[in-house]
């Protein structure tokens, strides 16, 4: 494990664009050919099309806040345990839990990918 690039920093910097909708340190952190694969959607290719799929999705709330709850780090890679609660924008409650892998190119994540307990947003009624 390279000890000189703190790979928990840098994914738990995901966690803390998401609760304030400031995504440029999370931008400086990616590589431009960064991917994500999301439960429900295609993989996303690209951290402009990955931040603005994170805006788009942050819209669906009133607010939406992550609690990290651990972070291990391997070789190359990190898993954030979090949580989060929220409030839709018609004031329904949301909560989840899951965990985020995030795999790293040098000092910059090259892919991240979701697990949820909870995935029924993603086949809305």
């Amino acid at each position: 494990m390279n000890h000189e690039i703190d790979y928990k920093r840098i994914a738990v910097s995901i966690f803390d664009a998401m609760n304030t909708g400031e995504f440029s340190k999370f931008q400086d952190n990616a590589l431009e050919d960064i991917s994500f694969d999301f439960p429900g959607t295609d993989r996303i290719e690209g951290a402009k099309r990955v931040i603005l799929f994170f805006k788009v999705l942050l819209r669906k709330y009133k607010n939406l806040k992550f609690n990290v709850n651990d972070v291990v780090v391997g070789d190359k890679k990190a898993c954030v345990v979090w949580t989060n609660k929220g409030e839709y924008l018609d004031g329904s409650l949301y909560e989840n839990s899951g965990i985020t892998l995030f795999y790293f190119s040098g000092d910059r994540i090259s892919f991240i990918s979701d697990y949820f307990k909870n995935t029924s947003f993603a086949n809305p009624k």
